[in-house]
């Protein structure tokens, strides 16, 4: 697949662990607004593979929300538990085991405690089926160099930075490193955008991607959203649910803090200030910014 004569497809991806807050609605609208300005497609994806932190209703609850701010996306939304998606990933696991690029892992967490990057324990041990084990994929030490749409060249080397890695758990579920990287070829994923807080992972998912064959999409990963001691608006620091009732608002706060030009104070949709945002896009504007501070929580 030749990314460069695609048609521009893009992808939100959030888990079903909350509700979305401010900073998960601005990763919404700026892979919106650089699908939408580059007439290209704008895909959802549920991404509950790990099943186990997935709130009831939060996936509804996220449709709300960006149907509220106007972010339409394209298509039928893509669950990673369906029982398509699984099939998909298990033939990506059948495939690197016929590429002999897999092993057993009885490794504990205590086991591994102290260790930056996986030490390799069970590399060389048999297997067996009937000890709980996860599933690592062996990496290669290798510089992986890649162009960020927004933090311009990067360079990684799995190894280094974690060594094997798990590609399935002990529980049975297959990791996020996985699942993604085989959700985005399937759904023809030309272009992700994504918060530099995952910038970290793109070896990964490019190593995966070279061993299965699948093709590269251009990564661009934008500033994410912090508050004034640092610390990331997530669902894991309490971040709050964004507020639906005054969409308008939250969205003009959202483009204030990317830098994006803004429209007078005249009335003005939500559907009319998205489409605003659309024309008037200017990624340049953040490009090299690793994290904006903000205070408060809209």
């Amino acid at each position: 697949m030749n990314n460069k004569a695609a048609v521009y497809t893009g992808r939100f991806a959030p888990s079903p662990s909350g509700d979305l807050h401010f900073g998960s609605l601005l990763a919404a609208l700026v892979s919106y607004c650089e699908a939408r300005s580059n007439q290209g497609l704008w895909r959802l994806r549920i991404e509950d593979v790990d099943s186990t932190r997935t709130v009831i209703g939060a996936d509804e609850r996220i449709f709300k929300t960006l149907q509220a701010f106007a972010l339409h996306w394209d298509g039928d939304v893509i669950y990673q538990t369906s029982e398509q998606q699984q099939e998909h990933y298990q033939q990506a696991l059948q495939k690197l085991q016929e590429l002999n690029l897999t092993y057993q892992c009885r490794c504990t967490r205590k086991q591994l405690a102290g260790h930056d990057t996986y030490p390799g324990h069970c590399r060389l041990l048999p297997g067996n089926h009937s000890a709980p084990h996860s599933i690592r994929v062996i990496v290669d030490d290798t510089d992986i160099c890649f162009d960020d749409g927004f933090q311009g060249p990067q360079k990684q080397n799995p190894a280094k930075q974690c060594g094997d890695f798990n590609i399935k758990r002990k529980d049975g579920l297959f990791s996020y490193q996985l699942a993604v990287v085989v959700d985005d070829a399937n759904s023809g994923i030309t272009h992700v955008v994504r918060g530099i807080d995952i910038l970290e992972s793109t070896a990964r998912q490019i190593f995966l991607q070279q061993k299965l064959g699948l093709p590269t999409p251009q990564y661009a990963h934008f500033p994410i959203i912090t508050n004034q001691h640092g610390r990331k608006l997530s669902k894991q620091n309490h971040a709050t649910a964004v507020n639906r009732e005054d969409p308008v608002t939250v969205t003009r706060l959202a483009l204030q803090l990317l830098n994006q030009s803004l429209p007078d104070k005249k009335p003005m949709t939500q559907q009319q200030l998205i489409q605003w945002a659309v024309d008037h896009w200017q990624p340049d504007r953040f490009k090299g910014m690793k994290q904006i501070v903000y205070g408060a929580t809209p």
